[in-house]
């Protein structure tokens, strides 16, 4: 067993575990950012990023960018995909959701 990947699999559980809590709607990515650090898997920025690319290349989670005067919000929402996964109807050997 590898640790660093089995930590990245339960990092992006927690992504999604979160972000399940507020389907239908979307969660600021810097919010989701913070819940996480506040559960003690504290992430760079970068690692971060990545999780959300590989959940949104997944389908599990839609990413939307929302702009006005000078600022820039990433928003997070879970995907039906991301769903079924939590539920248990779907797995992915890249996540873990079994906590």
């Amino acid at each position: 067993m590898d640790a660093q990947k089995e930590r990245y699999k339960r990092i992006r559980g927690m992504l999604l575990k979160l972000l399940v809590h507020q389907h239908p709607h979307p969660l600021d990515a810097k919010v989701l950012y913070v819940l996480l650090d506040d559960l003690q898997y504290s992430v760079s920025d970068e690692e971060f990023g990545s999780h959300i690319v590989y959940l949104e290349e997944k389908g599990f989670v839609r990413k939307d960018v929302r702009k006005t005067t000078g600022v820039t919000i990433e928003m997070i929402t879970i995907t039906p995909g991301g769903i079924d996964l939590i539920d248990g109807f779907r797995e992915d050997c890249g996540v873990d959701v079994r906590f």
